[in-house]
């Protein structure tokens, strides 16, 4: 499958190390703001097509697919114009910045039968349906954390005063859709939308989260969610029940997942060894694509509307506002 890169940040490189794993995917263009990036990123990875705007890229007709890695503000924008011009599109998590936007994307897809894909990548990880499987081992459940924290080199950026993108509301970014949502989805993968929430976060002068903790009720125990972008942590992560606790090292790249019986104190490891995570996703999506579905197996529409249903009320909990949803 040829796949077209929109955008050259970081995390473009490593769609790119997970492509170069699969003998189905091509990478055979590049769009970027400038043609200087473009030319930047294309001659590091040997990729022959190069663009400056991704109209340009679409109309070319060399893809079969996107991989739409541009600010949060514009996945909506960028992977409507590939939907319903038939280009399959795999978008960067967070899929939109609103449910409304995640609602009419998934109802594009439908209407013009093209494949959209959200890359919430913890949830292709082998591992995650591991950990799935294996949640009756600590019995009944009474309560779980998960944490996902990282001080970012741009919040150095934010206290000079430098107004960095990470944390400006106009392109709907913070902590709860750069770090949460990971922590979210892998909660929601595992037992659905809860029943009720509470959340709460710290918001910068510029209307962005910094960092934030929800608690969601499920019948019989909370799950308990933190993430911040201005501390480092143990990222703590486990599941406790009345037989034992599952911990997971770390909930956007679980790689290590152990069961610890509360008796007998006897650990268990039950992850796998993984190749590179974008490597499943884009697995995922081209075998998807073959079958001529036009949704996701592992992560479909379903799935992506519980996440972004219960981020969404989460936002609304701890009033996180993006100018997009004025």
């Amino acid at each position: 499958m040829k796949f077209g890169i929109i955008g050259t940040n970081f995390v473009s490189d490593y769609f790119m190390k997970g492509a170069n794993q699969h003998d189905l995917c091509e990478v055979v263009a590049v769009s970027a703001t400038s043609m200087t990036k473009a030319n930047a990123f294309a001659d590091k990875y040997d990729i022959e097509h190069r663009f400056d705007n991704y109209q340009q890229m679409c109309n070319s007709s060399l893809c079969d697919a996107v991989y739409v890695a541009v600010p949060n503000s514009m996945h909506y924008e960028v992977s409507m114009y590939f939907l319903k011009n038939k280009v399959a599109v795999y978008c960067e998590k967070p899929l939109a910045s609103n449910i409304t936007q995640v609602i009419e994307m998934i109802n594009c897809a439908k209407a013009n039968n093209t494949y959209l894909h959200e890359g919430l990548l913890p949830l292709f990880n082998p591992n995650f349906k591991i950990l799935k499987d294996n949640l009756h081992l600590v019995g009944k459940i009474h309560q779980a954390s998960f944490n996902f924290s990282k001080y970012s080199s741009r919040y150095d950026a934010y206290l000079r005063n430098e107004n960095p993108t990470t944390f400006r509301s106009e392109l709907a970014n913070g902590a709860l859709m750069d770090l949460g949502v990971y922590v979210f989805a892998t909660v929601i993968g595992l037992w659905s939308n809860p029943l009720s929430l509470s959340s709460n976060c710290t918001l910068l002068d510029t209307k962005a989260d910094i960092s934030g903790i929800s608690v969601l009720n499920y019948p019989g125990f909370s799950a308990s969610l933190s993430y911040s972008k201005a501390s480092d942590t143990q990222n703590v992560n486990e599941i406790c029940g009345e037989n034992g606790i599952i911990t997971i090292d770390f909930v956007n790249r679980p790689t290590l997942i152990k069961f610890t019986h509360r008796l007998s104190q006897k650990e268990t490891t039950l992850s796998v060894p993984i190749k590179d995570q974008f490597y499943y996703v884009i697995d995922d999506m081209i075998k998807s694509i073959e079958k001529g579905n036009i949704q996701s197996s592992l992560h479909g529409f379903d799935s992506t509307l519980n996440v972004h249903t219960t981020i969404t009320n989460a936002r609304k909990k701890a009033n996180i506002v993006y100018d997009i949803d004025e």
